[in-house]
């Protein structure tokens, strides 16, 4: 709770604030608590907003819990009214299960519509720490919902991303395929080019034979003539 007003309460203990232990102090992230469970956190961190603080800058609230006790409980006022501060402590209750232990987000908005409607039908001026215990928690789920949201997104960006790697997998497979295909086609060519070649040798071969049996049967004819 940020500040004080009619029916507010610590909100680790749900006590009423009071004097000595009880007394009202605030840390430097402006949330209050009594003495007496400051002295007893064993983390120095806000049980609210989890920020870290020094308890040597904590500062002890100087006010008339008389007054605001007057104004909460006089004549006609809604928190005179038991089970209104019944409800109100409930409500306080749950929400501090809800940050120690946490809970579903649809529980979590189940709690706020109910503060709501409790807070509703009280003056703006009554239930000042419920008020601002609920503005907490609605933050708080609104982080779920984006978080959820966020979750999604990234699943999603995962499932893109597989299908992207086994479409990249598989394009790797075709690539060496077709490299192995170029390779073979790149050999057999080569392999033609040389039977040709020998083909080739092989012709201009038996042209050179059959050239120099034709110039011998021309010479013994010449000599057969003379």
């Amino acid at each position: 709770m940020f500040s004080l007003g009619p029916g507010s309460v610590c909100d680790v203990c749900l006590e009423s604030f009071g004097a000595d232990s009880k007394a009202p102090c605030s840390i430097s992230c402006g949330h209050v608590f009594c003495a007496d469970c400051l002295r007893h956190i064993t983390r120095q961190t806000c049980p609210l907003c989890r920020v870290p603080f020094d308890p040597r800058s904590t500062v002890k609230l100087h006010v008339d819990l008389d007054s605001v006790k007057a104004a909460s409980t006089g004549p006609g006022s809604a928190a005179d009214s038991p089970s209104a501060e019944q409800e109100a402590r409930s409500l306080h209750e749950r929400i501090a299960a809800v940050a120690n232990a946490g809970t579903s987000e649809a529980n979590l908005r189940s709690l706020i519509s109910e503060c709501k409607t409790f807070l509703s039908g009280h003056p703006r001026s009554l239930f000042q720490d419920l008020r601002v215990s609920l503005r907490m928690i609605a933050y708080l789920c609104e982080v779920k919902s984006t978080l959820r949201s966020q979750n999604q997104a990234v699943d999603s960006f995962r499932e893109q991303l597989e299908g992207s790697r086994t479409e990249y997998d598989e394009l790797q497979v075709r690539l060496l395929e077709l490299d192995g295909a170029r390779k073979e086609a790149v050999n057999a060519r080569r392999k033609a080019e040389g039977e040709k070649k020998e083909v080739q040798a092989t012709a201009v071969q038996r042209e050179l034979e059959l050239t120099q049996k034709v110039s011998e049967m021309q010479n013994k004819y010449i000599d057969l003539l003379e």
